[in-house]
C-alpha cells in the first residue's frame, strides 16, 4: 500500500501536464478574441452566451483542474511577487470602493476588472515553458495580423466587415471614418492592441528571430501602415517609443550615429505619404479650434487632480470617475461633455480612483512586470531570451500609450502583464530546474 501511494503522484504527474497542455487551447483563444472580439460577437450573436463568456468559462475550469491534479515538482515555477502585487491591487481597489459614493458603478466596474485579471492569473499556472509563452506571442501576432488587415481593408473601402458597436463603427475625425479593425472597442483602443501585436513582432524580429523572419517583416509592415491609417495618435508614439528602444539596443555599436541620422532622415521623408487625416490629428495637438477633444483632455486632468486633492488615500473609488465628471461642480469646464466619460490617463486614473495607495501598487505592479520582462532577456535558453526582448518592447510601447487611454481595465494590459511575469519568472526557474 505505501508503494502504492508513494508512486501514485508521480503516476498522475503526466494527467497535469496534458491538463496544463488542453487549458492551452481557451488560453489562446481568449489572447485571439481580446483584439478580435467583434468577431466573437458575431459569432455568438445568436447564442445564450457569448464566446468570450464561453471561452474564460473554459480557462477557469481547465485552471482549477490544473491546480488539483498533483505533478512533479520540476513543473514548478517559483516566485509569487507578481501575484502579491495583482491581489493587492485588486484588494486594494475592493476596499476603496467600500468607501465611495457610487458603489453600483463600482461594483460594475470590480466586476469588469475582475474578469480581465484572471486570465492573467491562468497565465502564471498554465505557461509554465519558454515554449508555450512563445506561442501565446504568436497567438497575439496572428490575432493583430487579422485586425490589421482588416484596418486596411475598412480604410479602403469605407465599410465595416465584423465591427457593429456604436463605438467602434462612428469614430472619425474631420469628416473621415476611422477602422477598429476586428474589435468592437473604439479605434484608439483597437489600435492600442494592434500595438501590443507590432511591438512583439518587432522585438522577436530584433532579438534574432530567423525562421520567421519573412512573416514577422511582413507583419510589422502591415502593422505599421494600419496604425498610421487608424490615426490614433497614441498608438503611433506608442510605435515610436518601440522603435526608440530598439535602435538604443545598438547604441554601442559604431554604426549607432548613422542609425541616428537614418531614422531622421526617413522620418521627414515619409512625411509627404503620411494619411492627411493622421497629419491633421498631430497638427491639431496646438490648435485647440480645429481638435475640440484636446479641450476633453484637459478638463480630464483638472478634475482628476481636484478629485485627488479631495480624497487622496484611497480615492473616490473605481469606476466612480465618470460619474463625478458630469456633476454640476465641473459643468463649465471646457469641452466638458454632459455623459459620463473615463479620464484618459491611466496613472491618473488609477491615483484619482484607487488613491495615492492604490497608485503606488499599481506602478509596482508595471515597473515589477517590465523588470521581469528585462530580466529575461537574459536567459539561457534562447527561446525564453526572445521572448523576453519581445515583451518588454511591447510592455514599454503599451506604457507610452497609456498616457492618453484609460486602460486600467484592458484585458491585454493585464495579459501582458502576466507573460511579462511569467517571462521572468521562468528565467529564475532556470537556475534551479533539476
Amino acid at each position: 500500500m505505501s508503494s502504492l501511494s508513494i508512486a501514485e503522484p508521480a503516476a498522475r504527474a503526466p494527467d497535469a501536464e496534458a491538463m496544463r497542455f488542453l487549458a492551452m487551447v481557451p488560453l489562446l483563444v481568449y489572447a485571439v478574441l481580446g483584439q478580435l472580439d467583434a468577431v466573437g460577437n458575431r459569432l455568438s450573436a445568436h447564442l445564450p452566451i457569448g464566446t468570450t463568456e464561453l471561452t474564460l468559462a473554459a480557462l477557469l475550469g481547465a485552471t482549477l483542474l490544473v491546480c488539483l491534479l498533483p505533478e512533479g515538482p520540476q513543473r514548478r515555477v517559483r516566485g509569487a511577487t507578481g501575484v502579491r502585487l495583482i491581489a493587492m491591487l485588486f484588494w486594494w481597489a475592493v476596499f476603496s470602493w467600500t468607501l465611495s459614493r457610487h458603489k453600483d458603478a463600482g461594483l460594475s466596474y470590480l466586476i469588469q476588472l475582475g474578469i480581465a485579471i484572471l486570465p492573467g492569473l491562468c497565465t502564471l499556472i498554465i505557461v509554465d515553458r519558454p515554449g508555450r509563452l512563445r506561442l501565446m506571442l504568436w497567438a497575439i501576432i496572428g490575432a493583430g495580423t487579422v485586425s490589421a488587415v482588416i484596418v486596411l481593408i475598412e480604410t479602403r473601402t469605407g465599410g465595416r466587415i465584423v465591427s457593429t458597436s456604436i463605438a467602434a463603427t462612428t469614430a472619425g475625425f474631420e469628416g473621415v471614418a476611422r477602422s477598429a479593425g476586428g474589435s468592437d472597442e473604439n479605434p484608439s483602443t483597437a489600435a492600442q492592441m494592434l500595438l501590443i501585436s507590432v511591438a512583439l513582432a518587432l522585438g522577436l524580429l530584433f532579438a534574432g528571430e530567423r525562421r520567421f523572419r519573412l512573416p514577422l517583416l511582413g507583419f510589422v509592415a502591415i502593422g505599421a501602415a494600419a496604425l498610421v491609417l487608424g490615426g490614433a495618435r497614441s498608438a503611433v508614439l506608442g510605435l515610436g517609443a518601440a522603435l526608440a528602444l530598439i535602435v538604443w539596443r545598438f547604441r554601442h555599436r559604431p554604426f549607432f550615429p548613422l542609425l541616428i541620422v537614418g531614422g531622421i532622415v526617413a522620418l521627414i521623408a515619409a512625411i509627404p505619404f503620411l494619411p492627411p487625416t493622421l497629419l491633421d490629428r498631430f497638427a491639431a495637438i496646438g490648435n485647440f479650434a480645429q481638435d475640440q477633444t484636446l479641450f476633453r483632455r484637459i478638463t480630464y486632468l483638472r478634475i482628476g487632480a481636484d478629485l485627488i486633492e479631495h480624497s487622496p488615500i484611497w480615492g473616490v473609488g473605481p469606476g466612480n470617475f465618470p460619474l463625478y465628471y458630469v456633476t454640476d461642480a465641473y459643468r463649465w469646464m471646457p469641452g466638458r461633455e454632459p455623459f459620463p466619460r473615463e479620464l484618459h490617463n491611466t496613472y491618473l486614473d488609477a491615483a484619482t480612483e484607487y488613491g495615492l495607495v492604490g497608485f503606488l501598487i499599481f506602478a509596482a505592479l508595471l515597473a515589477y512586470a517590465l523588470l521581469s520582462a528585462t530580466r529575461a532577456t537574459s536567459a539561457l535558453d534562447p527561446m525564453l531570451a526572445a521572448c523576453g526582448y519581445a515583451l518588454s518592447i511591447a510592455l514599454a510601447a503599451l506604457l507610452v500609450g497609456c498616457f492618453f487611454m484609460p486602460h486600467k481595465d484592458l484585458r491585454y494590459l493585464w495579459l501582458l502583464l502576466a507573460l511579462a511575469i511569467q517571462a521572468g519568472r521562468l528565467r529564475a526557474a532556470e537556475g534551479t530546474s533539476p
